[in-house]
């Protein structure tokens, strides 16, 4: 069998390197390819284990026994063979758990047909199966891998279906599915900047619903109990035939602006909540309900929440509403509205590789929220915060899952270069790796983050915090 060109994901555990690659083509079978740190491959194994379609993510268990792989199953497209969706255009999600104490490594790929008919259990519960013509085992499209710190544990973020699924790694089964629920963003603290043609941040309440839909995912244990906390970057999908139409070259996307399609006749285009963009495909939406780019909807649910997340995890069989335990609400974007604000939600053109115009992406998805990783130094839990589109980091301390604390935002990238000429600085973070002082290079913990766009990687050192100031007497 062929494999394309690019590498999807890569895992390293105690000398042991697992490669994730998809297929010939995109819906065909991918492979985990296992080795050592010098390349050379498992003995037993030179052609790697067969997994499911489009392995997107790898993730190896604290105690070496498990590697665990999402394989998205992401469609190339929605049209319909004698009046059916084939798995061909829409192969099954699943996920691959690797037993990794075996001699010689063996794997099962687990997919969702154990809720076939819980399709409305999961729309009930917070979570999203929209895929027009597709069942439910091909619409649910895993996408980020996390293992708890016993390693008995995964958890795998499903992003375009809001929803986490739990994994028991020794059975290998998927015991759960826990629907997201959608973001109040007309509250206090929890509102969002929804305009590029304001000339200014504008950070507010605003009457539209948010999907969290996590792309990176972590777990915690703290206080006894397992939390998972989440990247909310969101995602909208844009396939052919996805609105209605035949062609099978022509994409169609589901986000149009809210101003087009709302039925608040006093949100205009222009306004500024009408510039966001919102799906014509709401939660509820009925499989085979015809749904064009102009269909009108109410409430506005957009994509992603501009935030990370704390859940508690839920080890019981079935399908159920997630546990929230905390929200970062609007933080981010007041965070880079005041230490970047002639930058604020602008983002690099992957074309140009220029930065973008102040505000450009306040209508879809703000800073986006992507990859996160989690490690302990200096007696605390800490958590580096990636920011796609904004190219900051931001640094929490988690210790208590239940009441984050921000401590510094950092961006490397250079306002005004141009990442074609390599003077763009560090651009679109993508993954981020936290690495044991014990591990380092330096002996001191740090985080190494990979950026997409300027094809960078860099190393921060995570340095000792200051100790507390003492009172005087």
């Amino acid at each position: 069998m062929l494999f394309r060109s690019g590498i999807q994901s890569v895992a390293a555990r105690d000398g042991v390197v697992i490669v994730a690659a998809a297929g010939e083509t995109k819906t065909a079978a991918g492979k985990l390819f296992i080795m050592d740190s010098n390349g050379t491959m498992l003995k037993g194994l030179p052609s790697g284990l067969t997994v499911g379609a489009l392995p997107d993510s790898v993730y190896i268990s604290k105690d070496g026994s498990y590697a665990v792989s999402a394989n998205e199953g992401e469609p190339q497209d929605y049209c319909l063979t004698s009046g059916a969706l084939s798995e061909t255009s829409d192969p099954k999600g699943s996920i691959s758990i690797v037993d990794l104490t075996a001699k010689v490594p063996t794997v099962k790929t687990v997919d969702f047909t154990a809720f076939a008919d819980r399709k409305n259990a999961i729309i009930f519960a917070g979570g999203r199966v929209f895929g027009p013509g597709a069942s439910v085992e091909q619409d649910l499209e895993p996408e980020y891998v996390a293992i708890s710190d016993d390693s008995k544990t995964a958890f795998v973020t499903v992003q375009e279906n809001n929803l986490i699924a739990t994994v028991d790694l020794a059975t290998a089964t998927i015991t759960n599915l826990l629907g997201l629920g959608f973001k109040n963003h007309n509250v206090y603290n929890t509102g969002m900047d929804t305009s590029d043609r304001d000339n200014a941040i504008n950070i507010r309440p605003i009457n539209v619903q948010g999907m969290y839909q996590p792309d990176s995912i972590a777990a915690v244990t703290a206080g006894g109990n397992t939390y998972m906390i989440t990247a909310n970057e969101g995602d909208a999908r844009e396939w052919p035939c996805l609105l209605g139409g035949t062609s099978t070259t022509t994409p169609e996307r589901e986000d149009p602006r809210y101003g087009d399609v709302g039925l608040d006749t006093n949100l205009t285009p222009s306004s500024a909540a009408g510039r966001l963009r919102v799906t014509v495909m709401p939660p509820a939406v009925v499989t085979g309900t015809k749904v064009s780019a102009t269909t009108k909807v109410t409430p506005a649910y957009s994509f992603g929440a501009r935030s990370f997340t704390v859940w508690k995890s839920n080890l019981i069989d079935g399908v159920f509403a997630a546990d929230i335990v905390y929200d970062s609400g609007d933080e981010i974007e007041r965070v880079v509205a005041r230490e970047r604000p002639l930058l604020f939600n602008s983002e690099w053109n992957t074309s140009t590789g220029l930065v973008g115009a102040f505000e450009a992406r306040s209508p879809a998805k703000g800073p986006e929220p992507e990859g996160l990783a989690i490690g302990t130094a200096y007696g605390r839990t800490w958590m580096v915060l990636a920011l796609e589109r904004d190219s900051g980091l931001m640094l929490y301390d988690v210790t208590n899952p239940v009441k984050p604390m921000f401590r510094q935002y950092l961006n490397t990238s250079l306002p005004g270069g141009d990442t074609v000429l390599g003077t763009g600085g560090d651009v679109s973070p993508e993954g981020v790796l936290f690495v044991d002082g014990k591990d380092s290079p330096t002996g001191k913990p740090m985080f190494i983050v990979s950026y997409e766009v300027s094809g960078s990687v860099a190393f921060f050192e995570l340095t000792a915090p200051a100790p507390a100031s003492k009172k005087s007497k």
